[in-house]
């Protein structure tokens, strides 16, 4: 999509850059819900504290949000309370799980291994359930919860109204 097009999307959405936040409603993020959704890509990069993370991004594939996509980082920084690296890491297994990918030992060695192995899955859909809830300590950032499951197949009745035959 060129820049124009991405703006005019945007714009499209009802983005009001003179009120709404870039990470808030109207800032394109996904609201709270279940989407059904495909892996498009896996990879290892820094955060803004220099610690390798795994960035997923998954894409909606169908219903009113269909091609809006999601981020999600995982990281598993020594430093991080022992909660939100099971945390992270349950939710890696079930991307893997559910985007079909076996790990074996050996893509679990570091983040850039584990990135590029979850890559196999790339084109594999799932079902994510998104909880948006508050974060007390810094608003403007709520807490992301998911979960994966398979996706049901059963298409609706929009589903079948857009099919090219």
């Amino acid at each position: 999509m060129s820049l124009l097009n991405t703006l005019k999307a945007i714009k499209d959405e009802g983005f009001d850059p003179k009120k709404d936040k870039i990470n808030g409603n109207g800032g394109g993020l996904l609201e709270s819900g279940t989407y059904p959704v495909r892996l498009i890509s896996s990879e290892m990069s820094a955060n803004k504290a220099g610690y390798e993370q795994i960035v997923v991004q998954l894409e909606v594939v169908s219903g009113n949000d269909a091609g809006r996509k999601e981020m999600i980082f995982l990281n598993f920084n020594d430093a991080l309370p022992d909660f939100v690296k099971e945390k992270n890491s349950k939710i890696l297994l079930k991307l893997a799980e559910y985007a079909k990918v076996e790990f074996t030992e050996k893509d679990l060695k570091d983040e850039l291994t584990t990135a590029e192995a979850l890559q196999r899955g790339i084109g594999n859909q799932l079902r994510m359930e998104l909880k948006v809830v508050p974060n007390k300590k810094n608003p403007d950032y709520p807490y992301r919860n998911y979960e994966f499951d398979t996706l049901d197949h059963d298409l609706s009745d929009e589903d079948l109204s857009n099919l090219p035959f």
